[in-house]
């Protein structure tokens, strides 16, 4: 499958009072990975949001498992891909990494939305598009 990695710098805003990242920074991280992706893969999400059906890649579960520490000054390397594909469904799995070292697991089920016909202000799920299930799954 095709990656997108991203460097991040641990600030001390990143930080809680034991000087290790604060758990929410890392589905932040973990979101801004999908995105990513999706533009490694040719899908700028930017361009996608501007698509009058399209309304996300929407979240309908996540977790993480962690494993070592960051600490402030440290940078730490994001791996992103997908893990798997269901029929409406696609399941994001993050790797956290320093030196050789995975700090941090995470994974996100996320769904293909686009505008409901039949409720203006509703959503429905559909099934990823073949070409943007072809490019993720480059690799």
């Amino acid at each position: 499958m095709l990656q997108s990695r991203q460097s991040i710098r641990i600030e001390w805003s990143h930080c809680d009072p034991a000087k290790i990242i604060f758990n929410p920074h890392y589905y932040v991280w973990m979101d801004n990975g999908t995105h990513h992706l999706l533009e490694e893969a040719g899908f700028p999400f930017a361009d996608l949001v501007r698509t009058p059906s399209f309304r996300g890649c929407v979240l309908v579960s996540s977790s993480a498992t962690f494993f070592k520490p960051a600490f402030f000054g440290d940078t730490i390397e994001l791996v992103s891909e997908v893990e798997k594909f269901g029929t409406k469904s696609f399941t994001m799995k993050h790797t956290f990494g320093r030196d050789g070292d995975v700090l941090a697991t995470g994974q996100e089920v996320r769904v293909w939305a686009i505008s409901d016909p039949d409720r203006p202000d509703g959503i429905s799920a559909v099934a990823v598009p073949d070409d943007v299930r072809n490019a993720l799954s480059q690799g």
